[in-house]
């Protein structure tokens, strides 16, 4: 018969084993070991799109409520009294500025619309430009039909579009235009005014799907992880450890855009920052296009978490890769001596497999260089690759890249009115607020001052590596011509 003291020593072990489901005492950690007793944020389906946007994060700590707002948000607040400057301005610089051909060209190769780059042209991109020869040049296509589910409102306009390109040299040439409303193909060599209006619909459709369908996806699938790691890492981990500087603001700020009553996506008109062309219900839609995809649009595939650097035309493409280069060889030291099966790494990936779109697997984290790419990744994505979008779309001249336009997509031969008229000032006053307050970025924490906390000398010597290496690649990068962001200035988290 057990006596009473082997009993108890025998419930106290199994306790302490479902507790800290460890398997040696190196993995024993109590509640207190996790940053929020394991009682922290943790992903859910999206209250307005369950099914066509990512997980939702939006039980969110108070702490890290009242840290945004003493930040963040108070800045938005001081910056409304504004709106009568922006409007202003705009009554005395009115409507849009004039885009050549060269400008327009420059816009699709060279800015974050080069993201939109792609040489999987469609049977219905060929069907739309069936006029020119597919064996002719190594051809590339520009797809906004995302646009379509857009519900304008009244008197304001916006169409789909595709714009056709070649490839010659390091340079994508533009061919021709279609505008989906009007079911019309314009040619490049067409000096019209209809081919003039064109040109704005084809920007202001990648002004859409740059905001609200591509950049998105750098977004919100990303809160899953930030809130998984919270919560199911400990503290001391060395996961935690190297994920946690980038995880400061990111919450509160991704649940005050999805289900705030004052989020611009709401779109009411007294919003004086909220810029786009049409109500919730179609500004919604853009971002399940993104992350859903468009069936049968090679240009829309669903949201996939990749493994791989980020595959973009042109410069923009070189930039990004070549922070991914410096993310991947900085992870791959800090985590060269973690253990294969580490108890605490498999159910993290476990439960990020459950919430993000091919995210790995417990039993799969571990193969070759998974992990690492993995951590690449999140790490290169919430830091280089998300504050880059916003500040090169920051850097665009507004009245060039319009969000609204006041006059239908063109037909052949049609005229298009006085550029002072396609926008009126209330248009461009909205469109400047959000460019202050949440287009352009406005850096708090900067990825060159993340502090890892890390004890180990070696993984120490590590982080001061990897800044330097940051550091010679920002010069390399300016040298070179192709620096899209400072590296002072880029977050070390979403926080824009």
């Amino acid at each position: 018969m057990k006596t009473p003291e082997k009993f108890a020593l025998k419930v106290k072990d199994k306790i302490r084993a479902q507790i800290n489901s460890a398997t040696s005492n190196k993995h024993l950690y109590s509640q207190k070991d996790f940053l929020y007793e394991r009682k922290g944020p943790w992903p859910q389906p999206s209250p307005v799109h369950p099914w066509g946007e990512s997980p939702a994060v939006i039980h969110v700590p108070f702490r890290e409520v009242a840290d945004w707002w003493l930040w963040i948000g108070l800045r938005y607040m001081a910056t409304l009294p504004l709106a009568p400057f922006y409007y202003l301005k705009a009554k005395i610089i009115p409507g849009l500025k004039e885009v050549t051909n060269k400008e327009f060209e420059d816009l699709l190769n060279y800015s974050m619309m080069s993201k939109f780059l792609s040489d999987q042209l469609d049977e219905e991109d060929w069907r739309v430009f069936s006029d020119y020869n597919k064996d002719e040049r190594e051809w590339f296509i520009v797809d906004l039909d995302a646009v379509r589910v857009v519900k304008t409102f009244p008197g304001i306009y916006a169409s789909a579009s595709k714009t056709l390109l070649y490839k010659e040299g390091e340079r994508f040439i533009v061919q021709a235009i279609y505008i989906k409303d009007t079911e019309t193909v314009f040619d490049i060599s067409e000096d019209s005014d209809a081919w003039e209006l064109a040109k704005y619909f084809v920007l202001q459709g990648g002004a859409l799907c740059a905001t609200l369908v591509v950049h998105p996806l750098l977004h919100f699938p990303f809160d899953s992880i930030n809130a998984i790691s919270k919560t199911s890492l400990p503290k001391e981990h060395v996961l935690f450890k190297l994920l946690s500087p980038h995880f400061r603001f990111t919450l509160p700020l991704e649940n005050a855009v999805l289900n705030y009553k004052s989020s611009l996506l709401q779109e009411k008109w007294w919003m004086v920052y909220a810029p786009y062309p049409g109500g919730p219900a179609g500004l919604r839609d853009l971002l399940v296009e993104g992350y859903k995809g468009i069936k049968g649009n090679l240009s829309y595939p669903p949201f996939s978490y990749s493994l791989n650097s980020p595959s973009v035309e042109g410069k923009y493409g070189i930039y990004l890769k070549s922070y991914y280069e410096v993310f991947y060889k900085f992870v791959s030291e800090i985590l060269s001596d973690v253990e294969d099966g580490d108890f605490w790494i498999t159910k993290w990936s476990d439960y990020c497999h459950q919430h993000v779109n091919d995210f790995p697997k417990g039993n799969d984290i571990f193969k070759g260089d998974t992990l690492v790419k993995a951590v690449t990744t999140y790490l290169f994505t919430v830091t280089v690759a998300h504050a880059t979008d916003h500040y090169n779309y920051g850097i665009l001249d507004k009245r060039q890249v319009p969000l609204r336009l006041r006059q239908a997509p063109p037909k052949k031969g049609d005229k298009m009115m006085k550029r002072s008229k396609l926008v009126k000032a209330w248009d461009q006053m909205k469109y400047s607020m959000a460019d202050n307050l949440f287009f352009s970025p406005t850096t708090v924490t900067k990825l060159i001052d993340a502090n890892y906390k890390f004890k180990c000398p070696r993984r120490r010597k590590a982080v001061i590596t990897f800044k330097k290496d940051l550091i010679d690649l920002d010069r390399k990068l300016k040298k070179e011509g192709i620096e899209y962001m400072p590296l002072n200035k880029i977050s070390a988290s979403i926080q824009f």
